[in-house]
Formats: C-alpha cells, sequence, structure tokens
C-alpha cells in the first residue's frame, strides 16, 4: 500500500516541472539553438533531481519512480503535439530529456541509497 501512495505521490510531483517547465518550454517561441539547448538542460536537471530524491527514498523501484515523475509531461507533449503537428521532433527531445533524467536519477538515487544502508 504504501509503494502505491509514493508513486502518486511522484507523478503529482511530476506535474508541476511537466506544466511549469516542459510545457512552458515547448509552447515558447525559442529563436537560437543556444536557447533550446539551454531549455533542454534545465529539463534535464530539474527531472535528475527529483528523480534522485524519490530514488533515495528506497521504497520501490527506480524505474518506475522515473516513469511517474516523467509520465505528466510526456501526457502533456502528447496533446501538444496534437494541437502544433510542426513541433513533433522538439516535443520528443523534451520528452526523452525528461524520461531519461527521471530514469536515471531515480536509479542513481536508488543505489545510492542502498550502498548508505550498507
Amino acid at each position: 500500500m504504501k509503494k502505491s501512495y509514493i508513486y502518486i505521490l511522484a507523478f503529482l510531483t511530476g506535474l508541476l516541472p511537466g506544466f511549469f517547465l516542459v510545457f512552458n518550454f515547448m509552447f515558447s517561441d525559442v529563436i537560437t539553438l543556444y536557447d533550446r539547448s539551454l531549455s533542454l538542460l534545465v529539463v534535464a536537471l530539474a527531472y535528475l533531481v527529483l528523480g534522485a530524491a524519490f530514488g533515495l527514498t528506497d521504497i520501490g523501484s527506480g524505474r518506475m519512480f522515473g516513469l511517474c515523475l516523467c509520465l505528466p509531461a510526456i501526457i502533456l507533449a502528447l496533446l501538444y503535439s496534437f494541437k502544433e503537428t510542426g513541433t513533433v521532433f522538439v516535443n520528443l527531445l523534451y520528452v526523452a530529456a525528461a524520461t531519461g533524467a527521471a530514469i536515471a536519477g531515480a536509479v542513481l538515487g536508488t543505489k545510492l541509497s542502498r550502498k548508505r544502508k550498507q
């Protein structure tokens, strides 16, 4: 029962960066490649930190934490891709950055938590 609550909490926590970072960066008009790269880095760092924070709890699977964290970003990107079909590639970049960073952070946090308990 405790695991399902922490996964729901991870999903609800993922709503904040999903909307305020991923959706905002997808929706904004970025002119230069530097700005786009910087926004992808901000998304990746935010999800990496959140994934590590949930991974440190060591209650469940690190990969599942990562998926629960980035699921709101995936849903928002999918919905926005139906409206703006010209930005599908950029939306996929944000989804890949969020998913990869969230899973990597959660797995690293879980490993660190297990090493700390030894």
